[in-house]
């Protein structure tokens, strides 16, 4: 509040309207001497409005150093606009975003604390709590405080709307309360290593961040279908490892599952040589790149046998960067928890997560082609399990149960995850096209390049047609008419598509067409670039989200 009040008294020294803190008291000796009136208040709500613009001004030209200079700060948005699009590095984009929202005065709306968008009255009381135990060294407060009144949405501080208004950051108050119960529990921890406890109260300090850390809950990154477009998910990984906020727990359908897999099988020192590496590797899944299958090999292949390509190449491909490593074996190696989502050819069973609870011994390469298994685009799949003692492969189901993508009945396993791992927090990379127009436009920016700035009543007609398009389909599977097929057809139209977070690359249509051919190098570094991107102005965001959960982790 220092350099809001110098704010204010250098806007006044400068010929700025009259003092903010002087007009109140001259409005309320009118009010007193005559009646409200609706002129009164126009009045009121206009003075407020140009001390809010003068306001504005003052910060600009304190900034800035010297007189306003509209010209000059036009050009320096401009250059720093230019910065932001072109930017090459996260440190790069952060800095010419905190240097936007300078020029434009956007971090002023940050140390305002009012806001329609979260109960200020709740995240302040708290932040009070917090900072009185911690300055007081109260240590059994503290460790109260931690157990029980830690969550992630507190007064609904985890609203997406509040980082809007800027282009990163969001307000002081909630980066403080965030900052504030890191500090306590550093403090907690200090504590419990100064020798000043006794191994019952350590054991029980130590039980007690585990409750809290358990009752906070969990969060987790879902990499969706799409094709060749889930080189995407590259980008996002990337972007997330960068800045030590990746999930421990990970869950990939269809193509995502190949970067899952990627993921959930290095260790952290091996992830950023893995992930730069990626476009340079042999990513032919549909085809053998020196003798490529020609238009009429696939049609006849198609006619015979009811599938366009050949699994062989997917699974060379997947062996290639993963060998024989089961689910089990992954996660000893890199402490990740890799999910990979499967459905039923079948009507009547059950899609599955695979993961190394629900299926240890599972070769993870049978576990991607499975997935991966597009209705007739590749063949349906089984699951390969290897023996732990004798490392013989057999079939994992000896029902000789047929798996395809799975996409078509869990894209983003959300409610498995949270029964199974306690997850809470869903992080999703979002770039399956099929999804776009049933999106609502907040949420569905990211794919600006395939439908352009749309109209609200574009999606409220699409969703419209969703709805009778499902209700269609559940008459047709009643009457028995492909019922298969329609109830499959809902499951793809009728799930969930989107996360409490969700990040979506901007996606051309050109790159639609190209969704099932091999993707070349360009290709790939050019998806990856897109997926970094996308997931720059959502690091805040996440970071806040994930904060106190990763303290907590470190405590532990």
């Amino acid at each position: 509040m220092a350099s809001l009040q110098r704010l204010l008294l250098y806007n006044k020294c400068n010929g700025g309207s009259e003092d903010l803190d002087e007009r109140p008291r001259k409005r309320s000796r009118t009010s007193s001497a005559v009646p409200s009136s609706i002129s009164a208040v126009t009045r009121s709500v206009g003075d407020t409005l140009e001390g809010l613009n003068s306001l504005f001004t003052g910060l600009r030209t304190y900034e800035l150093g010297g007189q306003p200079d509209e010209g000059g700060i036009k050009q320096q948005v401009a250059n720093e606009e230019a910065n932001l699009v072109h930017a090459e590095t996260y440190d790069k984009w952060k800095a010419a975003a905190i240097e936007l929202d300078r020029l434009d005065g956007s971090d002023v709306w940050k140390e305002v604390t009012t806001s329609d968008d979260y109960n200020v009255h709740i995240v302040q009381t708290r932040l009070t709590d917090l900072k009185d135990a911690l300055h007081s060294r109260d240590y059994d407060r503290m460790r109260y405080l931690v157990r029980t009144a830690l969550t992630r949405d507190l007064g609904g501080m985890g609203n997406a709307s509040l980082y809007k208004h800027s282009r990163i950051g969001t307000k002081r108050l909630i980066e403080d309360y965030i900052q504030t119960v890191s500090d306590v529990i550093d403090t907690i921890v200090y504590e419990s290593g100064t020798g000043s406890l006794s191994g019952e109260h350590h054991r029980a300090l130590h039980e007690e961040l585990k409750r809290a850390r358990q009752s906070f809950g969990r969060s987790a990154l879902l990499l969706s279908g799409g094709g060749t477009l889930g080189m995407n998910h590259i980008g996002v990984v990337k972007a997330l490892y960068e800045v030590n906020l990746l999930p421990r727990i990970i869950s990939g359908a269809s193509a995502g599952s190949i970067v899952a897999a990627v993921l959930g099988t290095k260790k952290n020192d091996e992830l950023q040589g893995a992930l730069e590496e990626f476009s340079k590797g042999d990513l032919d899944v549909f085809s053998a790149k020196d003798n490529p299958d020609g238009v009429w090999q696939i049609v006849q292949r198609f006619l015979r046998q009811g599938f366009w390509y050949d699994d062989s190449h997917l699974r060379r491909v997947m062996e290639d960067l993963l060998g024989d490593m089961t689910f089990l074996e992954a996660y000893n190696r890199s402490q990740r928890i890799l999910n990979i989502c499967v459905s039923t050819e079948g009507a009547y069973e059950m899609a599955r997560l695979l993961n190394y609870v629900t299926a240890p011994h599972v070769i993870i390469v049978s576990a991607v082609c499975a997935s991966c298994a597009v209705p007739s685009i590749f063949k349906a799949s089984t699951l390969k399990a290897k023996d732990a003692r004798t490392r013989e492969i057999t079939d994992w189901d000896l029902s000789q149960i047929r798996w395809i993508d799975g996409s078509v009945d869990n894209d983003l396993p959300i409610t498995r995850l949270a029964e199974m791992f306690n997850v809470n927090h869903f992080i999703v990379s979002q770039v399956n096209p099929h999804v776009v127009p049933f999106l609502d436009r907040e949420r569905g920016e990211g794919f600006a390049s395939i439908l352009g700035r749309d109209p609200p009543w574009l999606h409220s007609i699409a969703n419209l047609a969703k709805g009778e398009a499902l209700h269609r389909m559940h008459v047709l599977a009643d009457l028995g008419i492909f019922p298969n097929a329609m109830n499959k057809a809902r499951s793809v139209l009728g799930q969930r598509y989107v996360g409490d977070i969700t990040i979506m690359p901007p996606i051309s249509s050109t790159e639609v067409v190209q969704a099932l051919t091999n993707p070349t190098e360009d290709f790939v570094k050019n998806a990856s670039r897109n997926g970094e991107r996308a997931t720059w102005p959502k690091i805040n965001l996440i970071k806040n989200r994930l904060a106190i959960e990763l303290k907590l982790d470190s405590a532990i």
